[in-house]
């Protein structure tokens, strides 16, 4: 068998590349340098953009997020070594407590 598409790299974004061309019935094999344990182990993409996290859960992509994902309603800048908290529900007017599609936000 051929495959149209080949992917360096199975970090965040080669792996859901991989998923969203498999979507469209593209086929595609994901190269990576490194074997499975150290992929697996290392910890990546540890922000999500709202519209990333919306096209997971389209994919069926988003159990593992639902279910260990943090939603915040802010976030913490370092400069200096210090910590800047930026309270984005202060801002909106909206509720710390609000639900965030799915996460359920927790102080910072």
């Amino acid at each position: 068998m051929r495959t149209s598409v080949a992917i360096i790299g199975a970090g965040p974004a080669g792996m859901f590349l991989s998923h969203l061309l498999a979507a469209e019935g593209i086929d595609a094999v994901v190269l990576e340098r490194r074997d499975r344990p150290y992929v697996e182990g290392r910890v990546r993409a540890g922000v999500l953009e709202q519209v990333t996290t919306d096209l997971m859960r389209r994919l069926g992509l988003a159990d593992r997020l639902d279910r260990g994902g943090l939603g915040r309603a802010g976030t913490q800048i370092s400069l200096d070594g210090s910590l800047f908290r930026i309270d984005m529900a202060a801002l909106t007017g909206r509720s710390d407590r609000m639900e965030l599609r799915g996460c359920h936000p927790q102080r910072a």
